[in-house]
């Protein structure tokens, strides 16, 4: 499993940040390639929940994400299912004072062999990926008082 994390704080609550991070209509605010999430089916959000995603990276690129932890103020992860195998991702928040430290991390679970076949430029794009996802957060919650 391989596995790539990173890091940034951002001068709000860290109730704040989760509320922000754990909404999964919003990720795509923050997240590259046009991201586009639909809830599937009724019902209350938590843990087992499903989304179908929509991107545009190398063509249009479908996946499924179900919550699979939700810890108000500390932790939110998701798996999601597609052309790279299954991806395990995560939010975890550690508030010092008034700011908030938030760590992004993927972890390929379950890698398909497309993932095992463009693993050198994962190994590249990922990082830069978690690190633009952390930095539009951090913007977007610092700008806003809501």
């Amino acid at each position: 499993m391989k596995r790539y994390e990173s890091q940034i704080t951002i001068t709000a609550p860290a109730e704040r940040v989760f509320g922000y991070v754990s909404d999964f209509s919003k990720h795509g605010e923050w997240s590259g390639h046009g991201l586009q999430v639909t809830k599937v089916g009724d019902g209350p959000v938590g843990v087992g929940t499903v989304y179908s995603t929509t991107a545009k990276q190398f063509g249009t690129q479908k996946e499924q994400s179900t919550i699979t932890d939700i810890e108000p103020g500390k932790a939110f992860g998701w798996d999601s299912t597609g052309a790279l195998g299954r991806v395990h991702h995560e939010f975890t928040l550690s508030q010092t004072g008034s700011s908030t430290t938030l760590t992004k991390s993927a972890t390929f679970v379950e890698p398909s062999f497309l993932a095992k076949a463009t693993g050198w430029k994962l190994s590249k794009d990922v990082p830069k990926s978690l690190d633009s996802d952390l930095a539009k957060i951090k913007a977007t919650l610092e700008s806003s008082s809501s």
